[in-house]
C-alpha cells in the first residue's frame, strides 16, 4: 500500500471489532462485484484489495490479541 506521505493529510479512525468485521465483509463484496476496467479504474480494484489486506491484519490481531 502506499506509504505515509509527511506531507499530505491523513487521520485515524478508532472503529470496533464489529465494524472491523462488517468493513472486511463490504470489501470483500465491492472486489466480487467490481465491474472491471474500463467501467471503473484499474486503480480501484488495487485499492479495494490493499484495504481488504488491511482490514485482515486487523482481523487477525485482534484474534491473536484477545482469543488467548
Amino acid at each position: 500500500m502506499r506509504g505515509l506521505d509527511p506531507d499530505e493529510w491523513y487521520c485515524s479512525v478508532n472503529i470496533g471489532i464489529d465494524e472491523v468485521r462488517m468493513m472486511y465483509n463490504h470489501l470483500d463484496y465491492s472486489i466480487k462485484m467490481w465491474p472491471g476496467s474500463p467501467a471503473r479504474p484499474i486503480e480501484e480494484q488495487e485499492f479495494l484489495w490493499e484495504m481488504k489486506e488491511k482490514y485482515f491484519a486487523m482481523l487477525m490481531e485482534y484474534n491473536f490479541s484477545e482469543n488467548k
